[in-house]
């Protein structure tokens, strides 16, 4: 069955524009499973994408059923084909959309030949297709999906940033937000906003009460913190992300602060009630603050550099 297109010319109803994406971004996808290719399960050189909906340049492209996707075969060397929903604008109507294979090369990228051309015809980039010389299944699927929703973007793969490539795109990436911004000398590019994951943690062994090295992987965390201490020279610090489980370790150092040089350089920073590690220390920790002779730092703004490893 063919993919159902609105939004050439011809009728659209009121339901039609209900369910459109006007206003969203250049491409993207409606669910989690619309459109995702993967490996067709007894076609040689065949991939299928899944039934759902695609929206591009204000077209809407709905998959009743799975699409079957035929690339060419390979009989040596590597090669990568780029699955894309080509919208042509050209005949008297317009449309109905398609799912294409373009031929790549060697390197995981987009191929030139993917069309550009809003309103004439053009390519939304679905997944790129990895073939090995004499195999005719997949080596490998890389999602070139993007999600769109109330303003946030959401996409599985890097390579996504070398096609939605206009001034002010914001785009969660696996977890890590990358904006297209004009830099110094009117120059366009890529920076990386945030990141929130989870990381490997080398030499992690378990704790004599619980055991937080049970954890996949763990969270890192730090900054510089501008506090103001009470009359006991203790002070709450709160993280900017809470762990989700715990905490395993926190490490603050002394930073500037608005008193005497003399005085900065003799303080020292500490974690109120001593070991910070546990699961109730998931949103922050109580610092304490002392002078050069033990005495705490009482009603003063200091600056606290600290890191914090939780999981």
């Amino acid at each position: 069955m063919a993919l159902t297109s609105v939004f050439y010319d011809g009728v659209v109803t009121e339901t039609d524009r209900a369910k459109n994406r006007t206003g969203a971004p250049d491409y993207g996808v409606y669910g989690v499973g619309d459109f995702e290719v993967t490996a067709h399960p007894s076609i040689p050189y065949a991939v299928l994408s899944k039934a759902g909906r695609a929206h591009g340049h204000g077209v809407t492209d709905t998959a009743g059923t799975d699409q079957v996707v035929q690339c060419g075969t390979l009989a040596s060397g590597t090669r990568w084909d780029l699955i894309v929903v080509r919208r042509n604008w050209q005949n008297s109507l317009g449309g109905p959309s398609t799912l294409v294979a373009i031929p790549g090369g060697t390197t995981m990228e987009i191929p030139a030949a993917r069309k550009i051309g809003p309103g004439v015809e053009d390519d939304q980039p679905i997944a790129l297709v990895q073939w090995q010389g004499g195999l005719s299944a997949p080596a490998k699927i890389v999602d070139l999906r993007v999600w769109a929703g109330n303003g946030a973007l959401f996409a599985k793969d890097d390579l996504v940033k070398t096609y939605m490539t206009k001034p002010g795109t914001e785009i969660n990436i696996n977890g890590t937000v990358w904006a297209y911004q004009i830099g110094a000398s009117s120059t366009l590019g890529w920076s990386q906003v945030s990141y929130y994951g989870a990381i490997p943690l080398f030499g992690a062994g378990p704790a004599l009460s619980g055991d937080a090295a049970s954890a996949a992987a763990f969270f890192v965390q730090g900054g510089t913190s501008v506090l103001k201490t009470d009359t006991s020279g203790f002070v709450q610090l709160p993280f900017p992300k809470p762990f989700p489980n715990g905490l395993l370790t926190f490490v603050p150092s002394n930073g500037d602060m608005n008193l005497d040089r003399a005085i900065q350089a003799a303080l020292t920073f500490g974690v109120a009630g001593g070991s910070p590690w546990g699961t109730g220390n998931k949103t922050g920790v109580v610092v304490s603050v002392e002078r050069y002779n033990g005495a705490p730092q009482v009603e003063a703004t200091v600056r606290c550099n600290w890191i914090a490893i939780g999981w």
